[in-house]
């Protein structure tokens, strides 16, 4: 069988701002049934709101630990940086079965050919040419993992940072977990990747590795805190539900589904972390 050209390595995106605009409305309604609420670490707000600004190009790398990191991504955009068309890959054969993520620039490509790479670093340069700031969404993981693991990463998000003049590149860090609900939440945390000594593929390699991994480990540390002033509720957060007769039932009587967890004074946490094994 010979092999495939450049370009049909690549399923081209079918971008239309028009499309991921309604898309972002219908992920806050799935992320507000799904999730009870969507924290951000509180200094990472102030990072986040600078996606939106300047005229360079903007590369967010993130972990990838579940199939909600692409409603994620979709989410950040809306949030904070909509003025940002996106460029961002995905294995080729998923792609082909969510087709509606072409319309929001999500473009395909085999992961496992090695002629990917190359080919991809010359879609995103073609891609910028009709747009200078777009801002870039990659899992350079490549596949799942647990946010509790060392970070491994392919070359990829490394050789286009190597590639791109004057671009700014975010980490940002998510994790999933369950608090005081029925129903889980995210929590997110987003720190600059500082530009490397040396801007090669391999400092650029060096400095997404450690700040991506400095990342993850600093979000799980205040997710295990349980601690909510850590956080700042971006989705949600207000009201815990059972059932929907049962929290009426509780409302009526005075009283509310969720765990109180009030009595919990940072003196008995301390205590109960000394009688810990």
């Amino acid at each position: 069988m010979p092999e495939r050209s450049d370009e049909e390595l690549i399923l081209p995106a079918k971008w239309s701002a028009r499309v991921i605009d309604w898309f972002y409305w219908y992920v806050r309604r799935l992320l507000a049934k799904k999730f009870f609420a969507v924290r951000m670490e509180r200094s990472s707000v102030a990072v986040a709101q600078q996606l939106n600004v300047g005229a360079q190009p903007v590369m967010i790398v993130m972990n990838h630990c579940a199939w909600w990191d692409a409603i994620v991504f979709v989410f950040l955009r809306g949030a904070f940086c909509a003025s940002r068309r996106v460029i961002a890959p995905m294995d080729r054969a998923q792609l082909k079965q969510f087709a509606i993520f072409r319309r929001l620039g999500v473009f395909g490509i085999d992961p496992e050919n090695p002629r990917s790479l190359p080919a991809m670093v010359q879609y995103v340069q073609s891609e910028m040419r009709g747009d200078s700031r777009p801002v870039i969404m990659l899992t350079p993981q490549g596949r799942f993992s647990d946010a509790r693991l060392p970070i491994v990463v392919r070359p990829g998000a490394a050789v286009l940072a190597s590639k791109i003049a004057d671009i700014r590149v975010v980490s940002v860090a998510v994790e999933y977990g369950f608090w005081i609900d029925a129903r889980p939440e995210i929590f997110l945390r987003v720190r600059d990747v500082p530009n490397p000594s040396e801007p090669s593929t391999a400092g650029w390699q060096r400095v997404i590795v450690a700040s991506m991994q400095s990342n993850s480990h600093e979000l799980a540390a205040s997710v295990a805190t349980r601690d909510e002033k850590l956080f700042e509720c971006m989705m949600g957060g207000t009201k815990s539900k059972i059932n929907p007769v049962y929290d009426l039932w509780l409302r009526i009587t005075g009283r509310r589904g969720s765990i109180d967890l009030s009595m919990r004074t940072p003196q008995v946490d301390r205590a109960s972390r000394e009688r810990a094994p």
